[in-house]
Order: C-alpha cells, then structure tokens, then sequence
C-alpha cells in the first residue's frame, strides 16, 4: 500500500500586492510589482484595500493622521490577503509594526511642486495669490517666503487638485503637490516650478515608497532575495534619518516639520527645519555624520548613524526652542539635549531658517523683498 503523498514543499507561484485604489497608489504599486515580477519569476497580484484616508473627508489631522491610508493594508498583510504592501514611505507611522519588515526601493525627486495657472511660480505669484495645500509643512513654508499668499486648505486627490487650478471651475491660482507623485502619473507638464529645498524642505520620506511584507516571508529565499534587490541603501540611510528626527519631534501630520537627507560621498546630511504654521518663524539645523566604510557586516552599523544623525538634529531643535514653534513632544533628557545643541558645521544654533545658510537667506530675501511685485490677485 503507498504512502500519502507529500504535500508540495514550493513556495506560492503567485505575490499578491496590496495597494490602495487611488490612481497615485497603483501607479506606484504598479511600478514595484513589475518589478518583483522580474526578480522572482513568479507571477504578481495587485489587490486593492479600501482605507478609511479613501472614504472620511476633512483634513488629514482630523482624520488621525497619515496611519489613516496604512492601517488598513497592515491589516490586509497580517491577515494575509496579501503577501506585499505598497506604500507612500512619508505615510508609515514613525514607529515599527510588529511583525512586518519594511525595505526602500530608489528614491524619486522628494521635492514639491507649484502647479500654477499661466506659468506663474512661487516668486511671481501675484499678491494675494490663492494657493492650495493640505499639508500644514507646505502651508507654513510658503507664508514664510510669501507671506502675502491666501493659502488655502484643500483635499482630494491629484486631478481633483488640479482642476481647482485649470478646471472650468477653478477658483485658485496655483495648488502644491509632492514632484515625486506627479512624475509617476505622467503628469510633470502641470508644474510650473519644482520648489528648491532650502525654500520649501519637503516632508520626512516624501518621493521614497515603503514595500513591506511580513517578516516570516524572509524565510522563503527567493522573496528574501528579491526585497534585498529592490533596497537601495542611499535612500534608506537618508529615511532613516529623516524619520528618526520626525520619532524623536513626536511630530505628527500637523506639526510643519521639514526633512531632507541625502547621501554624500561617505557621510549622511541632514537638514531639517521647524516652522510656525503662519510662517512667522522658522527654526533650522543642518548635520553630518560619516558612515562606516562598506563592506562586510556594516549595514545595521551605517543604519545606527543615519537614526542617530536624526535624533541628534531633532534634539538640537528642541534646544533652540521648536516645541515653541509647532505641536511637537517633550524634549529628551536636559543633559542630553544639551549635548546634541552644539553647534554643527552648517548650523547656528537659536537663530532663525534664514541665518543658517547664507544659500537659504539669499533664496527668502529674492523671494520676500524683489521677488513678487505683481499687482494683488
């Protein structure tokens, strides 16, 4: 008599990709399953998950914050109606979700854009110009350089935007989206400037998607090696930084923080600035730190000096006073914070975003004193 057979030991032959339905999200997770297609062989998914970001109106703040477009597809992960989840990375709450395992593909522009009406940007905005954001950080930063606009809060997504601008009902002049999602939708002809950082810095983890999967799925060697592949180390290093000042702020989605790393040769730059929500004040610091040298087993060491760099920048701001400036957490231990408030290269410590780098001050003083003499909208 023969035995039973033996059930097959193969891992599944098919990846379901789960993404919300916005056509920003799959056009994303579309980008990432064509190429988990071409890393495992095996055949993808894509599985939409409705979240509640997609069904509740009013701000994002009201709403609960950025885990509004997350939970709902954690969910879906965990109880695996599907093996991978796509992600805007600047949505992810700050904090680790047990269980799960997060990698960084390459990272697109994380500038923002002005898409204005006749070609206009932010310098030649006529006064009193209407402009649309959802996102407090945006909002404070244009009063900052612009503190004549009317800047109007506004939700939707991309062509909903849009139209307020260039539809036969529009009622703004100019609306200011993430350069990051317009170039994946194709849609770059509707930017009339890409905003530079040191007049705009964008938000902790904007142009940068978060794949994440279950951290079991690691032990089937072909999606462990596809995930390793589709992690880009620049990227990673500059997140993690970013988001590890974002952790240490107790920043939410209302508090008008900016963070841009990048990179550079073998060091992590990180600058970050904290603003007042009418752009009154704005506090910023600027940090470095060398990486240990490549090669071996140094990826979790270069991982601790990039969330290290962020903490030590977020503690450097909460010295010079930022939880005055914004809705951020408690400070960190006094004597800590002490330590990290010394002055770093490209930095001054209590002094405001435009004192800091004489490249910053040059870009506000152009835009508040010779930038914009149009005749009021």
């Amino acid at each position: 008599m023969s035995s039973a057979p033996t059930p097959p030991t193969t891992a599944p032959d098919v990846i379901r990709v789960g993404t919300r339905g916005s056509a920003l999200a799959t056009t994303q997770t579309g980008l990432v399953a064509r190429r988990l297609e071409e890393l495992t062989g095996r055949t993808v998914e894509i599985v939409r998950v409705r979240t509640d970001g997609d069904v509740l109106t009013g701000s994002l703040a009201q709403m609960g914050g950025t885990g509004v477009f997350v939970t709902a597809l954690r969910e879906a992960l965990l109880d695996r109606r599907c093996d991978v989840a796509v992600h805007s990375l600047k949505d992810l709450p700050t904090a680790p979700a047990p269980g799960l395992t997060v990698v960084t593909p390459e990272r697109e522009d994380p500038r923002d854009a002005l898409c204005a009406r006749d070609g206009l940007t932010v310098a030649t905005l006529p006064r009193g110009a209407r402009v649309g954001t959802g996102s407090p950080r945006r909002a404070a930063q244009l009063r900052s350089v612009r503190p004549d606009l009317d800047v109007v809060d506004i939700r939707g997504n991309v062509d909903t935007r849009l139209r307020r601008v260039h539809g036969e009902e529009a009622d703004l002049d100019a609306v200011v989206l993430a350069y990051a999602g317009l170039s994946r939708l194709g849609r770059l002809d509707a930017v009339t400037e890409v905003v530079e950082t040191a007049v705009m810095a964008p938000a902790a983890g904007q142009g940068a998607l978060a794949v994440e999967v279950r951290t079991s799925e690691l032990d089937d060697p072909v999606v462990a090696a596809a995930l390793h592949a589709l992690d880009h180390e620049p990227t990673r290093l500059a997140v993690l930084a970013e988001r590890s000042l974002l952790a240490r702020l107790e920043a939410g989605c209302a508090a008008p923080v900016g963070a841009h790393a990048i990179v550079d040769g073998g060091e992590v730059v990180l600058t970050a600035v904290v603003a007042r929500v009418d752009g009154a004040e704005q506090l910023t610091h600027t940090a470095r730190a060398a990486l240990p040298a490549t090669g071996g087993d140094v990826h979790g060491a270069r991982d601790d000096v990039a969330t290290r760099l962020g903490t030590r920048v977020a503690d450097a701001l909460l010295a010079d006073g930022a939880a005055r400036l914004a809705p951020l957490g408690p400070p960190a231990d006094a004597a800590d914070v002490a330590a990290a408030a010394l002055p770093d290269a490209g930095s001054r410590r209590g002094a405001p975003a435009d004192a800091a780098d004489p490249a910053v001050r040059t870009a506000r003083e152009q835009l508040r004193d010779g930038g914009y003499r149009g005749e009021r909208a």
